[in-house]
């Protein structure tokens, strides 16, 4: 577990104008810059991508620095149509909303099928957003925290490569109740070098292929 003071270092690194990251809502990831940061406000450069947002908006701002991946949970105060004066974000002040990551993550839609260690049957499952390290899925069923399970899905592999199927095993860390669907966080446990470096380069390539600018 990453100490305040780590994050709080990264922090002051990051937010520095010209460090460079990715903002990421719903199912989109788009490049962005780091103008300024005043009065508890960070404001970034906008682009085309970033014409679904509005104030009020629920974001994550990912930022590279020194220590791997600094992700901000914020939310949107203001997108001008400038794009010198860019999106206006909020800074967290909750330190549950400021943590560094060791890999990178990114938004998706794949399906995928969940087998509970304490349940009879699979469960059809979407993945919406995927990292070496985890993953958050939506279902129309529960899940406790603590329950493991048996994970099944598949990753597109790069041009002219077939699909890499995936069999993991994972550990449910979080879970947000709805009438549908419910959204659960899922930690992967137990998993070989080469599945993990299959993720994290299915994820690397994806965030290179929509940021080519974005060096990570």
């Amino acid at each position: 577990m990453t100490d305040i003071s780590q994050t709080q270092k990264a922090l002051e690194e990051a937010l520095r104008p010209g460090t460079m990251g990715i903002l990421s809502y719903e199912e989109n990831l788009c490049p962005v810059t780091v103008i300024s940061m005043v009065d508890g406000h960070v404001r970034v450069s906008s682009g085309s991508m970033l014409s679904g947002l509005f104030s009020g908006m629920d974001v994550h701002l990912e930022l590279c620095c020194s220590q791997g991946c600094l992700v901000l949970a914020t939310e949107v105060l203001e997108v001008s149509h400038s794009f010198s004066e860019g999106v206006l974000l909020a800074l967290p002040t909750s330190p549950t909303s400021m943590f560094l990551r060791r890999f990178w993550r990114i938004p998706v839609n794949i399906p995928a099928e969940i087998k509970p260690h304490a349940h009879p049957h699979k469960i059809k499952v979407v993945i919406r957003n995927i990292s070496a390290g985890g993953m958050l899925v939506e279902s129309t069923e529960s899940l406790e925290i603590g329950d493991s399970a048996d994970i099944f899905f598949s990753l597109k592999g790069a041009k002219g490569e077939k699909e890499t199927p995936f069999h993991l095993v994972g550990s449910v860390t979080q879970v947000a109740l709805s009438e549908n669907p419910n959204r659960i966080g899922i930690r992967f446990v137990g998993m070989f070098p080469d599945d993990e470096n299959k993720i994290n380069e299915f994820v690397l390539r994806m965030i290179r292929e929509t940021c080519p600018k974005l060096q990570i």
